[in-house]
């Protein structure tokens, strides 16, 4: 059942993407789809980096504008962002407000806009203390994983095949 949806996915994409030759040509030139050990590395490096960051609503977004300006593997981009799932965010979003906590500490607004405000003091102090944690977490282990990935499609343990 699985294995003939992604069938029929992939004719559909193939059949898409011979009627519209423009797109295809900028994908093989922005290298979204390309198979090569570089292009996959970088693409699940994004998509690992974008994955441990708290940007759930716009990780897609992210993932692809990154992919085109860097060449990366878009697909395993996105698959990669997975690693932040339902399962996953709530111990992810606790780890990174305590990294980010040893980093800041105290309050951010001024007194006066604390005071008039604390809720608006609450959830910034928050969303900056777990977006500082995450990019302490995210940048080490997105570099990691690109030389990782690289190493293993290198090796061929990692096969992915171009889409035309």
């Amino acid at each position: 059942m699985l294995n003939r949806l992604r069938y029929r996915a992939k004719l559909r994409t193939r059949r898409w993407l011979r009627e519209n030759p423009k797109w295809l040509k900028k994908l093989r030139h922005f290298r979204c789809f390309s198979g090569d050990p570089e292009s996959v590395s970088r693409g699940f490096a994004i998509g690992f980096f974008f994955g441990l960051t708290p940007t759930v609503g716009v990780q897609t977004f992210l993932v692809l504008s990154s992919c085109l300006m860097l060449r990366g593997n878009f697909p395993i981009a996105f698959m990669a962002t997975w690693v932040s799932n339902p399962l996953t965010l709530v111990p992810l979003y606790w780890l990174f407000e305590n990294i980010g906590s040893l980093f800041i500490s105290g309050s951010i607004l001024s007194t006066n806009t604390a005071a008039a405000w604390p809720m608006l003091q609450f959830v910034t102090s928050g969303t900056l203390k777990m977006l500082l944690g995450s990019l302490f977490i995210a940048t080490p282990m997105s570099l990691l994983s690109y030389f990782v990935v690289y190493r293993l499609a290198k090796l061929n343990l990692i096969r992915n095949k171009t889409v035309t």
